[in-house]
């Protein structure tokens, strides 16, 4: 009996011995491991395809690399909850070095879990440039709240508006960055009204109706709500060019969307849109980008760094995060936050055409 217990003990330690070494095998290069958990199936799942493929091809970009890079996919459903547990399942069955995810929700969901466990988190999110920094072991990147602001008050007086209605969903910062803008706006001499609606609303006909008299507007969502306000704006006769916002493209992009004024974070270079529409048949690119940025980031620290603890990749990502890339020029925060510029820019024939001077 002591002879079997001590055999199962010595077979547990040399197991163990093995999932924490992990040690590569010979002439086989050693493996970093990121868990993405992204919005793969639900109504967002076409932005989700879309982040992923900007995963997809930071990794194939990288031939000659001293690593092996691993993507273990998981699916939130834009769900935070589903997004904690994805995390639970990457860090201790799958042994993640780093988890990518998308938006401020999901990311303060994931980062208190990657923190414990000493993993990094990447997010691709709106952000401001004055939060709080997420975790210890987090880095964000995306166009700041600022931006869009900045560009989106610079489109509207090349536009000549004198008057605007401002409709938000209640969802991330979108009801409370657009209700800075229109106090921005009212500041500027712009006569400017703000209304949030919440997620899942479908006819927003009674509250389109209470601006009649009103040209402008701009809207701030996700689809499917943002294509059935842009539609029922355009049934009221609201002209394309006179239509604003952000979160709009980030589903398919459809054929009323021709013409509309977007302000968005930067698709990347012509080239590159034009690769993933081609590469992974995309109808949309949204922040695809960001998540090339983040993932060339990583893979850069871990190229680079002689240590190869998660703590010396993150600080090694810090101390090189401001550079150019691919979403224009990356700038970092104190607090963590990698800002990019947002862009204005409407589409032609499904394809984007960037308005920026």
């Amino acid at each position: 009996m002591k002879k079997v217990l001590l055999s199962l003990m010595m077979a547990t330690s040399l197991v163990a011995c093995g999932e924490k070494t992990e040690a590569p095998k010979e002439n086989e290069k050693p493996v970093v491991k990121i868990g993405a958990v992204l919005p793969l199936t639900g109504n967002t799942s076409m932005l989700g395809e879309s982040l992923k493929a900007g995963i997809l091809a930071a990794v194939a970009d990288r031939k000659d690399t001293k690593h092996k890079y691993e993507i273990v996919w998981e699916d939130d459903q834009h769900s935070p909850a589903k997004a904690v547990a994805a995390a639970h399942k990457l860090i201790s069955s799958d042994k993640v070095n780093a988890v990518v995810t998308f938006m401020l929700g999901m990311g303060r969901a994931i980062a208190p879990v990657a923190d414990r466990a000493g993993v990094i988190t990447l997010v691709a999110t709106l952000e401001q440039k004055n939060m709080k920094p997420m975790g210890k072991m987090a880095i964000v990147q995306g166009p700041s709240v600022e931006s869009f602001q900045a560009r989106s008050l610079e489109v509207f007086k090349k536009k000549g508006v004198k008057k605007i209605a401002l409709i938000a969903a209640n969802v991330g910062v979108s009801c409370s960055g657009t209700q800075q803008l229109g106090k921005k706006l009212s500041e500027d001499g712009v006569e400017a009204v703000v209304e949030c609606f919440n997620p899942g609303e479908r006819n927003f006909r009674l509250l389109l109706s209470k601006y009649n008299d009103y040209s402008d507007f701009y809207v701030s969502g996700f689809p499917p709500e943002t294509e059935l306000l842009i539609s029922q704006l355009l049934e009221m006769g609201v002209k394309k060019d006179r239509i604003f916002g952000q979160g709009m493209d980030t589903g398919e992009i459809v054929e009323e969307y021709n013409g509309i004024n977007h302000i968005s974070p930067s698709n990347g270079t012509p080239e590159f849109v034009e690769r993933l529409t081609k590469e992974y048949g995309l109808k949309n690119v949204y922040m695809a980008a960001t998540t090339y940025d983040l993932i060339n980031l990583i893979i850069d620290a871990f190229e680079n760094v002689s240590e190869k603890s998660n703590e010396k990749v993150l600080e090694y990502m810090k101390l090189n995060a401001t550079r150019k890339c691919m979403s224009g020029t990356c700038e970092i925060q104190p607090n963590g936050f990698i800002v990019n510029e947002a862009e204005w820019r409407t589409y032609k024939d499904g394809m984007p055409v960037v308005m920026n001077e």
